[in-house]
């Protein structure tokens, strides 16, 4: 996340966006959106896509993955479930990064001559 919070602080100084504008853009508290930036709470997955249409920084970059290896897996949930929680959004999100990564690594074991 590191990474990520410096682009969206570059993005904030270079567009003279405080951290109560970019909260009123993304629909939370200044507080929220603070203890984001400084690591005390954790970026969610959907915290990410606003931050990523907010910016137009992309959301590989945001996650650094570079945008050629991200092939933009989507994990649909069944079920009920409204609202997912930090745990599972976490998840899926590993889920999704992990199939990438996969896919990326067959790519390069393909190239490889034994």
């Amino acid at each position: 996340m590191c990474k990520m919070v410096t682009l969206i602080e570059s993005w904030m100084m270079e567009n003279g966006v405080t951290t109560i504008e970019l909260a009123a853009r993304m629909g939370v508290s200044e507080t929220l959106v603070r203890a984001m930036l400084s690591g005390e709470r954790r970026i969610p997955v959907k915290r990410i896509e606003s931050l990523s249409n907010i910016t137009r920084i992309p959301v590989s970059t945001l996650l650094g993955v570079p945008e050629n290896n991200f092939a933009g897996y989507t994990v649909m949930v069944r079920g009920g479930i409204k609202q997912l929680n930090a745990e599972q959004e976490r998840l899926i999100m590993d889920v999704a990064l992990l199939a990438n990564e996969y896919d990326r690594l067959r790519g390069v074991s393909c190239k490889i001559k034994y």
